[in-house]
């Protein structure tokens, strides 16, 4: 005897089958059940994050990632990289003298990215690289950000990229967005980052907000926190970690162990790819 559904579930059933359900690349793409990643990452070695980022940061338990810089220029004491250190935040590299384009007028002559070649680069880098080492960094694991996002170097202003990856396990650019690496593959040595010194607070906020609609990868970059140059106020930077604080959806996670985690599941993802046989559906749309 067949069945007669009534109007309103004859509708349901109709809109069902029209429109399967269909699971999204990124559904349950963070660990223990997280939506979304944030990433607060520190340029430059500044006192202003001794001051004001450090203690921030502990009174919300979240850990940091700090870009500085090498032993000729930081401006961090050896007792302040302790203290970085032993409070679980990333050290992380940025090279020695903070190479930036000459067009830039409070770049030192002979420091500029023109000035170097890919020798001094490769140099600088083993340098920048050994002194995190040195400071509890495990081998294999140290990564990078490129000052004022450039990544050239020399007169023809050719990629100093490659130096990068033979040294480094990841590197954060100054392109400005927010990565979805559940939508396919992303690349781990050019992430993009959301400027945190730039438009107002609620800008700031509504960028948590996107990286949460699209179960996105955020990863802040702030420089000077009240203080020092490209500043965040320090009342903006506690009200960002608060928002982060009372969402129990986000992972607030270290540079290094976000983009293991987002290389872990691109790798897992790409030899499901490989292993996937010829005219399968896997296979067709295979990301190249």
């Amino acid at each position: 005897m067949p069945v007669t559904l009534q109007p309103k579930w004859f509708l349901l059933f109709i809109m069902l089958i029209s429109f399967p359900a269909v699971a999204t690349a990124q559904d349950g793409y963070w660990p223990e059940g997280k939506t979304f990643c944030v990433t607060l990452t520190y340029d430059d070695g500044l006192p202003s994050h001794l001051e004001h980022a450090l203690p921030q940061l502990k009174a919300a338990a979240f850990k940091g990632t700090f870009f500085w810089l090498g032993e000729e220029v930081h401006r961090w004491s050896q007792d302040d990289l302790d203290q970085v250190r032993e409070a679980g935040h990333e050290l992380a590299g940025h090279t020695i003298f903070h190479p930036c384009p000459r067009k830039f007028d409070w770049v030192k002559a002979g420091n500029a990215s023109e000035d170097y070649n890919d020798e001094r680069m490769a140099k600088e880098l083993d340098k920048n690289l050994a002194n995190q080492i040195n400071n509890g960094v495990e081998q294999g694991t140290a990564t990078f950000a490129y000052p004022c996002g450039c990544t050239y170097i020399d007169e023809d202003k050719h990629s100093y990229v490659p130096l990068v990856k033979e040294r480094f396990f990841a590197a954060r650019s100054t392109r400005n967005g927010i990565e979805v690496p559940g939508n396919g593959n992303i690349d781990l040595f050019d992430v993009k980052t959301i400027a945190g010194d730039q438009h107002d607070l609620a800008f700031q906020l509504a960028q948590v907000d996107a990286a949460k609609e699209a179960n996105g990868w955020l990863v802040f970059m702030f420089h000077g926190v009240g203080g020092d140059h490209l500043a965040i106020s320090a009342d903006d930077h506690r009200e960002i970690l608060r928002a982060l604080q009372e969402d129990d959806s986000v992972w607030v996670a270290t540079f290094q162990e976000a983009a293991a985690w987002v290389k872990s599941k691109q790798e897992n993802a790409n030899a499901k790819q490989d292993n996937a046989e010829p005219g399968t559906p896997d296979s067709a749309t295979k990301v190249k």
